[in-house]
């Protein structure tokens, strides 16, 4: 079927469409996919999905990324041709020195290496030096966990120390940029040479504790020297009250009106016991036209189930919330956010497959395919647009391809996107829009979230922060929004943006031009981030400063 490109630089003129016939997918990353430290001559294992038409097969190479640049003194695997479809293995390492690799490259080249097919890269927080503590395991799901007061949770790991006198290792419980209140841990031994090590940490006081973030710190043998840090994502919940074994009812696409029932179990040490609502939850909120069963008071331990459904319009609900309270509802005890993937109505997407997958860095230009299956059930010809958002709008600079008709009934489909212009615009959502055949009624919207980042990364090789003045990051933390006010000692073009703490860029704030001794501020939108801590980044011709933000919710 064609389909025309969408260009708003070209003022919505159609574009001549050039789906990929070479392309990577599923990029997998081992022992550990974003963040870990190994010692020099340890192995980082790429596995990559991929599909080409040419005859004579591609060549696929994972490389090492620092800074913008590929990383000094690694040492990589060589590619065997690779036809039809598969997976192909690359792998790296570093004999010596310490090195931080921040981006993993994956570049598709012909068979006789003349030109590169597709290229990508992806996010990590690698360090190599003479420590390495990696392979992380866990005793419950890091996406997603829920415990009483006191109970541990366990991170398990492997090291190889060649670290002069031995490390200690400590693992602790990290929320919204700071150490969580009310934790005990663990202590660490002196480690060297190889082994096995279990961590394990617990919050001993406090309601709906929300732990985000595990903090691992290396240190040489007295504590004295910090050898390396980096924190590793997680989503956990200490309260009074527990809530596990969460199962959705089967069934993806039901109509309007028709329930849907999630079975749990609870445990309380609450004496009055506690209620618990879960409810539908849609792109940050409650879903719309949404109906639910109440709450009986729960005490002790025990299992029990609830119901909800839409009552009107198509609606993708991606998460479940799980609020409960004590039991006359004075008092929030928990709220966690369960992920599912139910469509009520008459519209169904699923089977989003992204080409690269998400997260990844691509250059301006280079395609996002996006291929799913559809369920028409409006009786009549639809449209589906695949839009990229970003901060809650249309990403600016950003070209799509169109839509054909799809009659009623099922199909599968592939559309694509790209950012042409302006560099390191960071694409977190993708909606996909349904429409009539003219495009007079819009029947769906759906949002999907994900983590691109078109364009290059720049290094300065200044001063850090000669020519800025009175740098001030307020509020601190801050929930919806946060201002950046500063003024220069010379007039330039000064670029903001915000990263979280393994470098990924999460906000653009765009260039300005400012003149010297004019107070400056910006504002910076934060409510749709994840509370957590995140550095601000203000660079011009002549100056870097860098201030952390603290996001709370």
């Amino acid at each position: 079927m064609k389909k025309h490109y969408l260009s708003l630089l070209l003022l919505f003129g159609l574009l001549t469409p050039t789906f990929a016939l070479t392309d990577i997918c599923g990029i997998s990353v081992a022992p550990d996919s974003q963040v870990a430290a190994f010692k020099n001559g340890d192995d980082v294992t790429v596995y990559i999905e991929y599909s080409t038409d040419e005859a004579a097969g591609v060549r696929i190479f994972a490389r090492p990324f620092s800074n913008g640049s590929l990383s000094p003194g690694y040492a990589a695997s060589g590619s065997p041709l690779y036809t039809g479809s598969g997976t192909a293995v690359s792998s790296f390492t570093f004999p010596s020195g310490s090195v931080l690799v921040d981006e993993i490259r994956i570049e598709v080249v012909k068979s006789d290496n003349s030109s590169v097919l597709r290229r990508t890269w992806v996010p990590v927080h690698f360090s190599f030096g003479s420590v390495g503590v990696n392979h992380f395991s866990y005793s419950d799901d890091p996406e997603i966990s829920s415990f009483l007061l006191g109970e541990n949770f366990t991170t398990s790991f492997q090291y190889d120390i060649g670290y002069p006198g031995g490390v200690r290792i400590f693992v602790r419980p990290y929320t919204n940029g700071g150490l969580t209140p009310g934790y005990s841990a663990s202590g660490s031994g002196v480690y060297s040479g190889t082994g096995n090590v279990n961590a394990n940490f617990t919050i001993n006081s406090g309601k709906n504790v929300h732990v985000d973030e595990l903090r691992v710190r290396i240190t040489n043998d007295n504590q004295t020297v910090t050898v390396d840090e980096f924190f590793i994502p997680v989503n956990l919940y200490f309260s009074t009250v527990k809530i596990t074994g969460i199962v959705p009812q089967v069934g993806n696409f039901p109509y309007s009106n028709e329930s849907r029932t999630m079975t749990f179990d609870y445990s309380t040490t609450e004496a009055a016991g506690v209620r618990i609502f879960p409810r539908p939850w849609t792109n940050g909120g409650l879903t719309p036209n949404y109906s639910a069963s109440g709450s009986g008071v729960y005490t002790g331990s025990g299992s029990t189930s609830s119901n909800f459904t839409i009552t009107a319009g198509n609606q993708r609900v991606d998460h479940v919330r799980f609020r409960a309270t004590n039991s006359d509802q004075s008092e929030v005890l928990l709220e966690m956010l369960f992920p599912v993937e139910y469509t009520f109505g008459n519209f169904l997407v699923e089977n989003i497959i992204l080409c690269p997958d998400s997260p990844a860095r691509l250059e301006n230009g280079s395609m996002v395919n996006v291929h799913y299956d559809y369920y028409n059930d409006e009786g009549m010809d639809t449209r589906i647009f695949v839009r990229p958002f970003t901060n809650g709008s249309l990403s600016p600079g950003y070209g799509a391809s169109g839509s054909g008709l799809y009659a009623t009934g099922a199909g599968t489909n592939e559309d694509n996107f790209t950012i042409f212009t302006p560099n390191n615009v960071v694409v977190d959502q993708l909606r996909f829009q349904v429409t009539n055949a003219d495009q007079s009624q819009t029947l769906a919207e759906y949002f999907v979230p994900v983590h691109y980042v078109f364009g290059t990364v720049t290094v300065p090789t200044f001063n850090p922060e000669e020519g800025v003045q009175e740098v001030v990051v307020f509020p601190n933390p801050a929930a919806d929004e946060a201002f950046v006010s500063f003024s220069l000692t010379e007039e330039q073009d000064v670029k903001l943006c915000v990263t979280d703490l393994s470098g990924k860029l999460v906000r653009n704030a765009g260039i300005r031009h400012i003149q010297a001794d004019a107070k400056e501020q910006w504002t910076v939108p934060v409510q749709t981030l994840q509370a957590g801590t995140y550095m601000v980044m203000l660079e011009g011709e002549s100056f870097r400063s860098v201030k952390k933000l603290v996001v709370s919710k």
